[in-house]
């Protein structure tokens, strides 16, 4: 697998192949793609595009290109790291991802009358991502529509239509790679139990850069291969 490969499905994903993003996810997590990916951004001297998210998570991109993304997601309950669980939100791209270490809740909802009440939010990114605003919508009532737990090894496609979010684990460390396709140029809705911050910009802070090498170094003993 190489870089141009991995462009090559995500344009068969755009022409209709609804399988062709995660059949690519699927290559790239084999150990023989994966496991010397991550050595090279551990050993490499140049800052990687990784912060900690705001749904509790580290986020590190490993590869990035005007029609994909592909990133780790890193959840490591530690005082440090508290387990988190994220806002129901959507995403301006469709996405794959496989669970490679440990496992995760994962929710789907809906908008419902039945459902249960949120607070509405409209997610604006900044900067090239590194900072974010949030907009009030008003109250919302929202129902989930799918719940299940997911181990090692899972993997699935999600859509820009699908509301969802991660329950974090509350032990051990959980590892997914994520491969995003085209952006899109569509509002982002995110919905919170709680008032969020809105407003202002709020900035993402990165990770240091022998913080992502130490997480890259335990993520490698964890996916084994």
């Amino acid at each position: 697998m190489e870089l141009r490969d991995i462009a090559g499905f995500v344009t068969d994903y755009r022409s209709g192949d609804d399988s062709a993003l995660v059949d690519c996810l699927r290559r790239v997590a084999a150990p023989e793609f994966l496991r010397p990916l991550l050595a090279h951004h551990a050993a490499a001297e140049v800052p990687d595009r990784a912060y900690r998210h705001p749904n509790g998570f580290l986020k590190i991109v490993l590869l990035a290109d005007p029609q994909f993304q592909l990133r780790l997601h890193v959840w490591r309950p530690a005082p440090e790291y508290p387990a988190a669980t994220e806002n129901v939100h959507g995403h301006r791209w469709d996405f794959a991802s496989a669970v490679l270490a440990g496992g995760y809740r994962f929710q789907e909802f809906a908008h419902d009358a039945r459902g249960e009440d949120f607070r509405g939010y409209l997610y604006h990114g900044h900067d090239g991502g590194r900072t974010y605003s949030m907009s009030p919508t008003g109250e919302a009532r929202l129902r989930c529509t799918f719940d299940a737990e997911l181990s090692s090894g899972s993997s699935y496609l999600l859509t820009t239509d699908v509301l969802h979010r991660v329950v974090a684990p509350t032990g051990g460390t959980t590892v997914s790679l994520v491969l995003q396709g085209p952006h899109r140029e569509i509002p982002v809705e995110v919905y919170a139990k709680e008032d969020l911050e809105a407003g202002g910009a709020i900035a993402l802070a990165p990770l240091p850069r022998e913080q992502v090498a130490r997480e890259l170094e335990r993520v490698l003993d964890l996916v084994g291969g």
